[in-house]
């Protein structure tokens, strides 16, 4: 875990005709803050600390103003084809764990993607993007022609991206997923 404090401005974009809830968390014990201005974002801060000193309270009352309260997750609600921006300083590593949600759909994977230390402080783009996999009959056997479809399989890959377009490999990166019927 690093000393230094990565502070990180996210552009968290969907793309996908789905609408997406983005959980975000810190690392081991570690905490993170954040600082948004969208209604999109619902924070959970850690439980209040006593600080042993004035200058502990001060230190830790300035970095609440200028950069947010110390959070143990935040769930960020992106709708479809929508894009929400937040700031966020940590320590560590923060775990970003997405889920497809939408009603007419079942048998939902979760996301996850890690994000470590050395990838964070600049500007980020974590795009969301839709691909289509194998349809299913009403059974829930692999369709074989187009006229047996009744669910088909939908994939919410995240990339990350510097704003300059260079695209950050991430090795923990795991594609949420979901059988969405067929209308």
């Amino acid at each position: 875990m690093s000393v230094l404090s990565n502070s990180t401005h996210f552009n968290l974009s969907n793309t996908s005709t789905k609408f997406i809830e983005l959980t975000i968390s810190a690392d081991q014990n570690s905490s993170f803050r954040i600082h948004h201005t969208s209604s999109n974002i619902m924070e959970i801060p850690r439980k209040e600390t006593s600080h042993a000193s004035y200058a502990s309270w001060l230190v830790d009352s300035v970095s609440n103003w200028t950069k947010g309260s110390s959070m143990q997750m935040v769930k960020i609600n992106i709708p479809a084809k929508d894009t929400v921006e937040c700031d966020i300083s940590c320590t560590g590593a923060l775990d970003f764990n997405t889920r497809i949600k939408d009603k007419s759909s079942r048998d939902h994977n979760e996301g996850q993607m890690i994000v470590p230390p050395e990838n964070q402080g600049c500007e980020l783009h974590v795009l969301f993007t839709e691909n289509k996999g194998l349809g299913y009959t009403a059974r829930g056997d692999v369709a074989i022609g187009l006229g047996d479809i009744s669910t088909q399989q939908i994939i919410i890959t995240t990339t990350i991206k510097t704003m300059d377009g260079h695209i950050i490999k991430i090795h923990d990166n795991i594609p949420a997923s979901c059988k969405g019927n067929i209308k």
